[in-house]
């Protein structure tokens, strides 16, 4: 036996193991999401808020209330606002909620219905950001989110 058969064996193996190591990169497994791209969210059961919009959560409130969400997203971002009238428009009528109204101006009203509740988006824009004030609340009803809960 030669004395190079121990190093010819070691070669051969730490060739080996780089080689499926290699391999290994290259595998296709699941899809990632990409950290920087977060799911649009649902602050509300069934009104979706564009992922590009930061919630001002000291000046928001929802309460979930007979198996429904209501209240107020304080929301702002950069975001070109006609895109995100459209965004709304499509998404509502994705959940089943039906547009009442739209006015565009420089603050746009936008107000939509389902079911027993009303929701109604305020827009608006600036140089920077655009502004979005999302109010989801029941018809007919009155719902005092100020007062103490019994």
């Amino acid at each position: 036996m030669s004395s190079r058969t121990p190093l010819i064996r070691l070669t051969a193996v730490a060739l080996s193991l780089l080689v499926l190591s290699a391999c290994a990169l290259f595998e296709k497994g699941p899809a990632k999401p990409d950290p920087g791209r977060l799911p649009d969210q649902r602050e509300f059961d069934d009104v979706m808020v564009p992922r590009d919009m930061d919630i001002d959560r000291d000046a928001s409130a929802v309460y979930r209330r007979d198996g429904s969400s209501i209240g107020m997203l304080r929301m702002s971002g950069r975001i070109d606002l006609s895109s995100l009238m459209r965004y709304f428009q499509n998404n509502l009528a994705n959940d089943g909620w039906r547009q009442l109204s739209v006015m565009r101006a420089s603050q746009s009203i936008m107000v939509f219905q389902k079911a027993n509740r009303m929701a109604v988006i305020a827009l608006s824009e600036d140089s920077l950001n655009t502004y979005a004030d999302l109010w989801v609340t029941p018809m007919n009803e009155t719902f005092d989110g100020t007062a103490p809960t019994k």
